[in-house]
C-alpha cells in the first residue's frame, strides 16, 4: 500500500509512515532513484526497500525531482546528497518510517512486545524507572526505548550510552523532554511520540 500518512512534525520537516504489504519484487519495481542492497532475509529486505520507496515519495512531495544518493556515515547515520536536508530512517515489523528536515532530526518506530521487560535495565535510568506504573508497564518502557532511539539517531556522532547519556522527562501526553549529555555538552530536545496499532513512533527535534 502507499504511505499510511505523512505529516509535518515541525514546520521545516516532513515525516512519512509506510505499511509494508508488498512483496520484495513489487517494492523493487517501485524503487527508481537508488540501487537495492543485497539482503538475504526477506523481511529485512522488504523493510529496507519500503523505506527507500517512502523516501522517494517524500522527496517528490517536497519538490525534489533530481537524482540523489543516500549513503551511510562511519557513525551509521544515513546522509543524503541533497545539501541542507537531514534524514532519519527506521523500520520495525510491518512499518517503515522516514523523516526529512532542514535541521537535524531523529525518528524511530518500534513494535510493542513484552520482551522489552528483559532489557529495560540496559536503557532506563532511575528517574525513568520511577515513572513506571508497575513492573509490567511495557508502554512506558517502549516510550523510553523509542524516544532514546530517536535521540541516538539525532546525535551526529553516535557512541552514546542509553542510560548514561540520554535522559527523558514527561512534558505532556504524547510529548517528552529529552537531553543528550556527553563530554560537558548538552543537547535539549523535544520528543513527541504516538501509539498506533501495536507500535510506537517517536521523533527527536531541536527544542
Amino acid at each position: 500500500m502507499p504511505k499510511v500518512w505523512h505529516k509535518y512534525i515541525k514546520r521545516d520537516s516532513l515525516s512519512g509512515l509506510w505499511k509494508i504489504s508488498e512483496s520484495r519484487e513489487e517494492l523493487m519495481r517501485l524503487l527508481h532513484f537508488t540501487s537495492a542492497e543485497e539482503i538475504s532475509n526477506d523481511t529485512r529486505a522488504r523493510q529496507w526497500l519500503a523505506s527507500r520507496v517512502l523516501l522517494q515519495e517524500l522527496l517528490l512531495e517536497l519538490g525534489y525531482t533530481e537524482n540523489y544518493q543516500l549513503h551511510r556515515l562511519p557513525s551509521g547515520r544515513p546522509e543524503l546528497s541533497i545539501a541542507g536536508l537531514h534524514i532519519s530512517i527506521s523500520h520495525a515489523g510491518d512499518y517503515a518510517a522516514v523523516a526529512l528536515s532542514k535541521t537535524p532530526i531523529g525518528i524511530d518506530v518500534e513494535k510493542i512486545s513484552p520482551r522489552i521487560e528483559r532489557i529495560q535495565h540496559k536503557f532506563m535510568n532511575e528517574v525513568e524507572k520511577g515513572l513506571l506504573v508497575d513492573e509490567k508497564d511495557i508502554l512506558w518502557m517502549h516510550t523510553v526505548w523509542s524516544a532514546k532511539e530517536a535521540l541516538f539517531k539525532y546525535h551526529p556522532h553516535g557512541e552514546l550510552d542509553f542510560r548514561e547519556h540520554l535522559h527523558l522527562k514527561k512534558e505532556a501526553e504524547g510529548l517528552l523532554r529529552g537531553e543528550i549529555r556527553k563530554n560537558e555538552e548538552i543537547h535539549r530536545l523535544q520528543v513527541p511520540y504516538e501509539f498506533f496499532d501495536e507500535y510506537i513512533l517517536a521523533w527527536a527535534i531541536p527544542d
